[in-house]
């Protein structure tokens, strides 16, 4: 089950508010998206915001499931 902010894709994040579980997926250790840690793979970039004004990017992970249905969401669009 999603909750709002679950995918780190989506928006900047303050750092400093982020809980355990979002470094988890900020660091690749789990999918950006639903949290899951079965077939990982790169799943682009999510930002944080730097307390310069500037943003961070974090190449994330994605996993195989996730990353299916993006494909078909995205096919479904075009």
């Amino acid at each position: 089950m999603r909750t709002p902010h679950a995918d780190l894709h989506t928006g900047t994040h303050d750092p400093f508010h982020l809980p355990h579980e979002s470094w988890r997926r900020l660091y690749g250790l789990a999918c950006v998206r639903c949290r899951g840690g079965r077939g990982l793979r790169p799943g682009g970039h999510a930002y944080t915001q730097h307390a310069d004004g500037g943003r961070l990017g974090w190449a994330v992970q994605i996993c195989a499931d996730c990353d299916h249905h993006s494909k078909s969401t995205d096919s479904k669009a075009s």
